[in-house]
């Protein structure tokens, strides 16, 4: 069927072009088996357009409602370990001996719907439109949500300060509590299933049957690494509500970090977040804290509810009044450095045992001396001999004081001069307020425009804690070289100082390759290692390119300057049409 002017790839106008003007899809673009060819009519009244995403439990289109006029989007169920489709016939065809284990899945599918049908009234989540059976099937129609996902708003914010946050967040985790009030867990929470609207709220899709995103069930298991959950991974696990509280709790992280969490499977060996300071300063203790309980591996110590995560990322938590501490002696400023949020806000301060009384000492009668009788006198020979030796420890002490203080600083400075790199130039110096023992100091060594591969981890700064606090797009900076440190070159520093380093990102503007002709995975990494990324993949017969190999790119050209981190959308050949 055709529906002349409205583009199957967008459902917008396009009037009488061939390729549309705003996404690039190409009209008679075949649809892949086996989901729906576009233009497919369902229930005489939605137009199915091109697939938006599919996962083990079925796949999502974008639709067309001809009774309102307006954009929808339709979840098809459609495991695809179970059944399969052909050619010309929109009916599933269910796989020998899975018939059974198919309609269990299928009650699941209608049950979700009708259960967020309920909830389509609560600001967080895309409310449902129609629910109904067909080609053996089952549909579940939700109005469209324009606007971005979390996670592309993110790489290209970086993050969002907690004044931001917090009135986003909070009224997305109230969803998802009452989600879970009436016994609907999503197990999929990530930043691509939650979109910002062009209003500002936040929306949370993809609701869909548990065994989608669990390991070891007949549907193909679908994770995302950094927000699910330890217990998703194996058939042991005890899953819950609190599974999504450790998916809402990483999705916090990264938006008030701009870094992906790491994979709960490597958080198992390594459980501790890093939080680098310069971040963790701006964000409340109480929001570290209670991000710290919904983060934890372990389910028996994680926050369990959403209402308990909520109310800890509401309310900061009394502390106790820290004891009057002395004034710090003058050190080097802490710059960088990471704080870990599985650390408590509040440590008590350490049980300091008191040194012991001197009682040899300090319980001694005090009495003034009288020399005894039987004591000798000391002659003036003797006292002579005593005076010079005691003057010649003095003007030792005076020497070696001058060296301390003037002649090796100046051979240190001197040698400073002659070899810039020199991490571990030594300096002597003296604090008679800290210690009569001499302390060590090393020299910075000028970090700027050298590569931060040959410096993250190099012996050759080991005395100093060098870590990497931001990425910076820099027109004056090849990619990947230190812009500047926040310890001035040359200053001298105690051993394992912390120093942050900003890198450049390159340029902004990024030149798009030639990836045509490439498999997707290949044209995948050259597109990531000019700074870009691959977007939506169409697909059609070509007789020209095989099947799988990118045929030509959609509203771009190869060699043309665009924004760095931009997607890049593709038309992917289907091989020859037999």
């Amino acid at each position: 069927m055709e529906f002349k002017g409205l583009c199957l790839g967008c459902m917008s106008n396009k009037g009488s072009a061939i390729e549309c003007p705003k996404c690039g899809y190409v009209e008679g673009t075949p649809q892949v088996l086996p989901y729906l060819e576009p233009g497919t009519l369902l229930k005489e009244r939605y137009i199915v357009g091109r697939h938006l995403n599919a996962n083990g439990e079925g796949v999502t289109y974008i639709g067309y409602d001809m009774t309102t006029n307006k954009k929808i989007t339709i979840r098809e169920y459609l495991p695809k370990t179970l059944c399969s489709r052909v050619k010309d016939d929109d009916n599933i065809i269910i796989a020998p001996g899975n018939k059974l284990v198919y309609q269990d899945y299928l009650q699941d599918f209608m049950e979700i719907g009708r259960a967020l049908a309920k909830l389509s009234s609560l600001p967080s989540i895309v409310p449902v439109i129609d629910m109904f059976e067909a080609n053996k099937t089952a549909y579940t129609v939700y109005e469209y949500v324009d606007g971005k996902p979390l996670d592309e708003i993110i790489k290209r914010a970086r993050r969002f300060t907690w004044e931001e946050a917090r009135p986003l967040f909070l009224p997305l985790i109230s969803t998802v509590n009452s989600a879970h009030a009436i016994g609907l867990v999503h197990f999929g929470i990530c930043p691509e299933n939650i979109i910002m609207t062009r209003s500002g709220t936040l929306k949370l899709q993809g609701f869909g049957s548990p065994d989608a995103h669990l390991a070891e069930t007949e549907l193909t298991a679908e994770f995302y690494d950094g927000f699910s959950a330890i217990e998703q991974y194996s058939l042991e696990g005890k899953k819950g509500k609190w599974t999504d509280v450790y998916a809402m709790s990483s999705v916090i992280f990264y938006a008030l970090t701009g870094k992906r969490p790491p994979d709960a499977v490597s958080r198992s060996y390594e459980p501790r977040l890093n939080m680098p300071s310069e971040v963790a300063q701006n964000i409340p203790t109480h929001v570290v804290t209670a991000l710290a309980g919904g983060l934890q591996v372990n389910i028996e110590t994680r926050t369990h509810s959403m209402e308990e995560l909520k109310n800890q990322l509401s309310n900061p938590v009394p502390r106790k009044p820290e004891p009057a501490k002395p004034a710090p002696a003058p050190s080097a400023p802490n710059y960088g450095g990471e704080r870990f949020v599985d650390e408590p806000a509040y440590r008590e301060p350490p049980v300091r045992v008191a040194p012991p009384a001197a009682s040899a000492q300090m319980n001694r009668p005090v009495r003034d001396y009288e020399p005894d009788d039987d004591e000798p006198e000391i002659s003036p020979y003797k006292y002579g001999i005593i005076s010079g030796l005691i003057g010649f420890v003095v003007l030792g002490v005076i020497a070696l004081i001058f060296i301390n203080l003037v002649v090796l600083p100046m051979m240190n400075k001197n040698k400073a001069d002659d070899e810039e790199d020199t991490s571990s130039a030594y300096v002597s110096s003296q604090d008679e307020n800290i210690s009569s023992e001499p302390k060590v100091l090393y020299r910075v060594p000028n970090l700027v425009n050298k590569k931060w591969s040959n410096v993250d981890g190099n012996t050759k700064y080991s005395n100093f804690y060098i870590r990497l606090i931001d990425e910076v797009y820099d027109e004056n900076y090849e990619e990947g070289k230190i812009i500047s440190q926040t310890v001035e070159a040359g200053s001298t520093v105690e051993l394992n100082t912390p120093i942050g380093v900003v890198v450049s990102k390159g340029s902004k503007m990024r030149t798009v390759p030639n990836i045509i002709g490439m498999n997707v995975s290949d044209a995948s990494k050259e597109l990531e290692k000019a700074g870009l990324a691959l977007g939506d993949q169409a697909e059609e017969y070509s007789d020209s390119y095989a099947m799988g190999k990118i045929i030509r790119l959609n509203g771009i050209e190869v060699g043309q300057k665009i924004q760095a981190g931009s997607m890049i959308n593709v038309v992917v050949s289907l091989g020859e049409e037999e």
